[in-house]
C-alpha cells in the first residue's frame, strides 16, 4: 500500500462501491437460539424498523470527511436517488459529482436484522448492474485523485475499478467485504492479483483464503479486523501485529467496519504507521458502534478519544478534529 506524500494537503480520494438505503430492523431475540431444521424457513417478529443513509462507499466518506479529508464517491444508483440523500451530502460536504444516475428503478437496498447479541444478517441488492463505461469514466477521472478504496461493491465493477486505478498508477486500498459471498473463484483472484493491500473482517478473510489461497500471500499489507478481540495485520514492510478494540458503549454495530476504514485511511494518508491506523480504525469505529445509524456519529472528539484510549497522539493528529 503505497501512500501518497500528502504534506499538509490530504489527497482527493475515490471511492467506488454503492450507495444504498439502509432498513435497519431490531429482533428482540438472538438468532442463534431460532428453532433448526432442514432448510431455512423462519419468520421472527422484529420490535422496530428504520429507514436509513447507507452504502459502504458512502459510509466510508462520511467518516473521512468528518476527519478533514476530500472524499469523491464514484457510484451508480437508479432513479430513486432522492433529494432527502442529495442533501444529507450536501450538508456533510461530500462531493457528489462522482455520483452517477443511471436508468434503473432502484439504487442499492439493504435489509439489516441484528439481535440482542450484535449478531446480524444482511439482505443486500447492488442496484445498477455494471455498465460497459464504469472503467473508462473511472480511468478518465483517475488522474485527479490521489487515493483510492474499493468498497463492496459487483465483482465485475470492483475488478474494473481495480484495474483502472492500477492503469493510472493511482495507490488504493480494496475491501471485498460482504459481496465476496458473490465472487466466484476467479473473480476474486483477479481483483487480488491486481490489489496491493487488502482489509477485510475476520469472517471474509476465511472466505477470501478459500477463494484464491495462497497469492493472499503476495500483497503487501492484509488487515484483519475481529470485532472485540481486535485487529491484526500482515505487512512486508512492517511486520506482524495485532491491536486490541477501543472499548465502546453499543448501540448499534451497523457500519462499524465502514467507520474502522475511515479511520485507518485517515492515518495512513497522513504517514502512520500501520499500527497507529489500526488505532485510528478503532477509535472511529468505537464512534460509530455508539450511534445508531453509519452516517450519524460525530468525529469532532476523535483526537481525544485516541488520547484517552491509547495514552498519547501522534504527530499526524491534530489537537482538534473537524
Amino acid at each position: 500500500m503505497v501512500i501518497p506524500n500528502v504534506a499538509s494537503n490530504p489527497p482527493r480520494i475515490v471511492l467506488t462501491g454503492t450507495l444504498a438505503i439502509d432498513y435497519v430492523a431490531d429482533y428482540a431475540g438472538v438468532f442463534s437460539e431460532l428453532p433448526r431444521h432442514r432448510g431455512i424457513n423462519l419468520a421472527v417478529q422484529l420490535e422496530s424498523i428504520e429507514r436509513r443513509f447507507g452504502g459502504c462507499a458512502m459510509n466510508i466518506a462520511y467518516t473521512l470527511r468528518l476527519l478533514g479529508n476530500d472524499p469523491v464517491p464514484f457510484v451508480y444508483v437508479g432513479r430513486d436517488f432522492d433529494n432527502e440523500y442529495a442533501a444529507h451530502l450536501e450538508a456533510c460536504g461530500v462531493d457528489t459529482s462522482g455520483i452517477h444516475i443511471v436508468d434503473a428503478p432502484h439504487s442499492a437496498h439493504a435489509f439489516i436484522f441484528t439481535d440482542t447479541d450484535q449478531n446480524q444478517f444482511t439482505g443486500f441488492f447492488g442496484g445498477p448492474g455494471p455498465t460497459s463505461e464504469f472503467g473508462h469514466e473511472l480511468r478518465r477521472r483517475a488522474s485527479g485523485f490521489g487515493f483510492g478504496i474499493l468498497a463492496p461493491d459487483l465483482p465485475g465493477n470492483m475488478i474494473a475499478a481495480a484495474t483502472a486505478l492500477g492503469d493510472a498508477g493511482v495507490p488504493f486500498l480494496t475491501d471485498p467485504g460482504q459481496n465476496l459471498t458473490d465472487f466466484r473463484a476467479d473473480e476474486a483472484t483477479e481483483l487480488v492479483v491486481r490489489s496491493t493491500a487488502v482489509i477485510v473482517n475476520e469472517f471474509e478473510y476465511l472466505r477470501l483464503r478459500d477463494l484464491v489461497g495462497d497469492r493472499l500471500n503476495a500483497l503487501d499489507l492484509v488487515v484483519v479486523t475481529e470485532g472485540e478481540r481486535g485487529t491484526r495485520w500482515r505487512s512486508k514492510v512492517e511486520g506482524d501485529g495485532r491491536e486490541r478494540a477501543v472499548a465502546a458503549r453499543v448501540v448499534d454495530p451497523t457500519g462499524c467496519g465502514d467507520g474502522f476504514r475511515g479511520g485507518f485511511v485517515h492515518a495512513r494518508l497522513r504517514g502512520s504507521p500501520v499500527s497507529e491506523a489500526v488505532r485510528a480504525g478503532a477509535v472511529t469505529a468505537a464512534l460509530v458502534l455508539e450511534t445508531a445509524g453509519t452516517q450519524t456519529h460525530r468525529c469532532e472528539d476523535f483526537a481525544a478519544r485516541y488520547r484517552r484510549s491509547w495514552g498519547h497522539l501522534p504527530r499526524w493528529v491534530a489537537p482538534r478534529s473537524h
